[in-house]
């Protein structure tokens, strides 16, 4: 089984939208506590700026891994592959997060503590985004 290119870009647009709350709820409890003169811009432009970035890397991720077969049955994906997947993205998302933070904030501390908070629970919303969208079988193509 392989998926289409619309279910890849589906399935991107879909997980962003929860990434973009996740990085910006954390970006803003992050600086928050950590200013004085607090305002907004700062963590939505760090939710902004990695919502373009993993948009593009989550949908180039999602193509790399059709590719292989591990962890494929006929319409099934097993838990394993899954949990590789989160792993793989993780990697690549806190590379990003770490690096539009960094540059956003300038602030070596803050952006330590956005990428801690956002692995924590970033492989988990990954590997709970991957299942879900296992159960849901538009956009697969049998081999």
């Amino acid at each position: 089984m392989k998926v289409t290119k619309n279910r890849s870009i589906l399935k991107t647009i879909s997980y962003r939208i929860v990434g973009f709350i996740n990085t910006f709820l954390i970006s803003f409890f992050v600086i928050s506590n950590g200013s004085e003169n607090f305002d907004a811009t700062s963590p939505f432009y760090v939710a902004l700026i990695v919502f373009i970035l993993k948009m593009i890397t989550y949908y180039f991720h999602e193509r790399v891994w059709n590719l292989y077969k591990y962890g494929r049955l006929n319409q099934k994906v097993i838990r394993l592959r899954s949990f590789f997947k989160a792993l793989t993205w993780r990697l690549a998302a806190s590379t990003i997060t770490f690096i539009s933070a960094m540059f956003t904030t300038s602030n070596l501390d803050w952006t330590k503590s956005i990428v801690i908070f956002e692995i924590m629970n970033g492989i988990l919303i990954y590997y709970i985004h991957e299942r879900v969208w296992n159960k849901i079988q538009w956009g697969r193509a049998k081999l």
